[in-house]
């Protein structure tokens, strides 16, 4: 009989903020003592959940390690009878002589990794009463007879082992890059193969625009769901590995898309000390933004902006709205530049004057450009650019049109019947080009009879040529696409 299914594993799905080491301790330790009382026998958390995700330089400075590695002692001075799971940064290198250098960290006043030590690593680490155990990741440890198999390295390919009992990932892949019916896909496929249960945790959280769903999942030995907690939020839940519950189907695409969404909106505007929103409501997708903003962080806190007076999306939403007399502003700026680069100048002194109202206030500024306008450059740079976050700057013309039909269920006298458009030809080119990173002329002979190769190579001339452009954006919320960080120029990757 596999001894794991008579396991009740606790799960922790915490919202660390990175670096926030007293903040995210609490989390794991208030999370720790209600899965207690539910009577866990083992307690897992996120791989992050201690010093949050993507900490960056952090981890050359020789404070901060010391500081992790202290959290965890102070962690497992709060730890029971019932051990906890997470992972944490070590240096794990030696040097030439297979020896461990005593101190990784070279005393050079800058506190420095030495060169010893030329990567720091993310591993596995078991907690018991007064006691932190370093475990060797993509590996299995014992703990009361049980065989269990952990990683954090995002791996689906696990060693063949006869005594392997329960499986446990701790991913730290942003949601972007997994998707939830490819996760669920993977975790069942995984449990069935193997016969074991799995367990997969992730936090929920936003970092540096890289949203963690959360959604973590318990799966059986035959494949099932047995339990999953919810997406995009915090909760802590036990579940019994020989239950007979099963979980509820995945929401909807749309929902996720929405919550995601929603989730890094409230999580990015906290992080950096705003207390609200404000919206250039004459922008299009404007409808789309104000109403996620109302639904993430409340109508008194999402402030409008018009210029021309249309204030039909705030007086539906009701929410604050600035109508600034701009008038005199354009008649001197038509005095200045009386020529065909009057429009650009327009759109920069009227972003510029929105974004000074939003700081007067408080308020963070966002910008409503979607993936289309940022990969051809379509808009005008420190104009509708203009902005320190572009929520909507991950997603097409087909996931802007999935956000309207979910939030016209709640929202329909600002959204009126929407119609089912078909995919835009320029977005599946984009996709096909900056997303699947096929080359032009491979795309063309791979789909002959869908593009035209004038257009083809007119959209790839336009990612080229604004690929400096882009490094100015606002930061954007990667939802459900790669994530567009590359350095220019880009011309060697997209010319052929």
């Amino acid at each position: 009989m596999n001894t794991s299914t008579n396991l009740k594993i606790g799960i922790i799905q915490n919202s660390p903020l990175t670096a926030d080491l007293s903040n995210n301790l609490r989390q794991i330790v208030q999370g720790y003592r209600e899965c207690l009382d539910h009577g866990a026998n083992l307690i897992v958390a996120p791989a992050c959940a201690l010093c949050g995700p993507n900490p960056g330089a952090l981890l050359q400075r020789s404070s901060f390690i010391h500081q992790i590695q202290a959290a965890l002692k102070a962690l497992s001075m709060e730890i029971g009878e019932v051990p906890l799971l997470l992972a944490a940064f070590t240096p794990g290198f030696q040097d030439e002589d297979g020896e461990e250098p005593q101190d990784p960290y070279v005393d050079d006043g800058i506190s420095e990794l030495s060169p010893e030590f030329n990567q720091i690593m993310l591993v596995p680490h078991l907690l018991e009463s007064g006691q932190v155990t370093e475990l060797t990741d993509c590996d299995l440890f014992e703990l009361d007879g049980v065989h269990i198999y952990t990683d954090v390295q995002d791996v689906a390919a696990l060693p063949v082992e006869t005594e392997l009992d329960l499986i446990i990932h701790m991913p730290t892949l942003p949601w972007h890059a997994t998707g939830a019916p490819e996760e669920e896909d993977l975790r069942q496929w995984e449990a069935q193969t193997n016969h074991v249960p799995v367990i997969s945790v992730y936090p929920a959280c936003t970092a540096n625009g890289d949203i963690y769903a959360g959604g973590s999942g318990a799966y059986s030995a035959d494949g099932a769901t047995l339990a999953r907690l919810p997406f995009f939020e915090s909760a802590n839940k036990v579940i019994n590995l020989a239950g007979k519950t099963r979980a509820k189907a995945l929401p909807e695409p749309s929902e996720l898309l929405f919550l995601a969404i929603e989730r890094g909106i409230r999580d990015t505007v906290k992080a950096n000390g705003y207390t609200g929103v404000c919206i250039n409501l004459d922008q299009p997708n404007a409808d789309v933004l104000a109403a996620i903003c109302t639904e993430a962080l409340g109508r008194s806190n999402v402030v409008g902006i018009t210029t021309t007076g249309q204030d039909y999306i705030a007086k539906t939403l009701n929410i604050t709205c600035h109508k600034p007399n701009t008038s005199a502003l354009l008649s001197a700026a038509d005095d200045i530049l009386c020529d065909a680069n009057a429009d650009a100048f327009r759109a920069r002194l009227l972003h510029t004057l929105s974004y000074s109202i939003a700081e007067n206030h408080g308020l963070m500024y966002l910008s409503s450009l979607s993936r289309r306008d940022f990969m051809l450059g379509e808009f005008t740079l420190y104009g509708e650019s203009c902005g320190l976050l572009a929520p909507l700057g991950n997603l097409y013309e087909m996931d802007l049109h999935l956000l309207r039909n979910y939030l016209a269920e709640s929202y329909t006298s600002l959204f009126g019947p929407i119609k089912s458009p078909e995919v835009p030809e320029t977005d599946s080119i984009i996709h096909e080009l900056a997303d699947r990173n096929i080359g032009a002329s491979d795309l063309l002979n791979e789909h002959t009879s869908l593009f035209q190769e004038n257009e083809v190579r007119m959209i790839q001339r336009k990612i080229i040529a604004s690929a400096l452009k882009r490094t100015q954006m606002p930061m954007v919320l990667h939802v459900d696409r790669p994530q567009e960080r590359q350095t220019p120029p880009v011309s060697h990757r997209l010319n052929d």
